[in-house]
């Protein structure tokens, strides 16, 4: 189960934390009629030190993949893909321990929670940080993008999971700098029906890990 614990009630400062920072693509804006299509984790502490990253695209069963245009993602690449309960073990060893982060993080969470129920794995709780009330609490853009660039931090391809996830990692690393504070700490524990990882992935073309 999650916990809210202050970093600083362990005796570790928030440096000595992982933050793991995840972003989904979507077919839809509802998880209720929508599937993740492609999910991306980036591991970082406080101080910018890089901890690690893992990104799939993700087959959700069907050819309609929502706005290509917009998240660049092909019907045709996911057939190959493992399905999202092949790789619920894989992204719940990527949080575990952690502190997730996501921007607007009730979309992103909402996806894989329902995700998780739909592949017969029970309920999952989880919790993240969520950086745009932060960005917001220091009067910054709310959109990743345009934040990423109020804060100089490089944001290469919108839209695509492992891209975002990165800048969001940057993001982070910046509002806390700026001294934004969320209300609490979660720190993720996988469920006791968490798969163990399959090590299967499959990424989007032109994709470098």
């Amino acid at each position: 189960m999650p916990n809210s614990a202050d970093p600083s009630s362990t005796g570790s400062s928030p440096d000595d934390r992982v933050f793991a920072c995840f972003d989904v693509e979507t077919t839809r804006l509802d998880p209720r009629s929508g599937y993740v299509i492609e999910v991306a984790v980036v591991r970082i502490r406080a101080d910018g030190t890089a901890m690690g990253e893992w990104t799939t695209l993700v087959d959700a069963g069907t050819t309609d993949v929502g706005r290509t245009d917009i998240h660049g993602i092909r019907p045709e690449w996911l057939p190959d893909a493992p399905r999202f309960g092949e790789i619920a073990g894989d992204l719940a060893g990527q949080l575990d321990g952690c502190i997730p982060v996501a921007h607007n993080s009730p979309f992103d969470v909402g996806f894989i929670v329902e995700e998780w129920g739909r592949a017969g794995l029970g309920t999952l709780n989880l919790e993240a940080v969520d950086t745009l009330p932060l960005a917001r609490s220091l009067e910054l853009p709310g959109r990743l993008g345009l934040l990423a660039a109020a804060l100089e931090v490089p944001l290469d391809d919108a839209h695509q999971a492992l891209d975002d996830t990165r800048a969001l990692a940057g993001v982070l690393v910046a509002l806390l700098e700026q001294g934004a504070q969320p209300p609490s700490w979660p720190i993720f524990g996988p469920p006791l029906l968490t798969p163990a990882p399959t090590g299967r992935a499959l990424h989007r073309p032109g994709t470098v890990v």
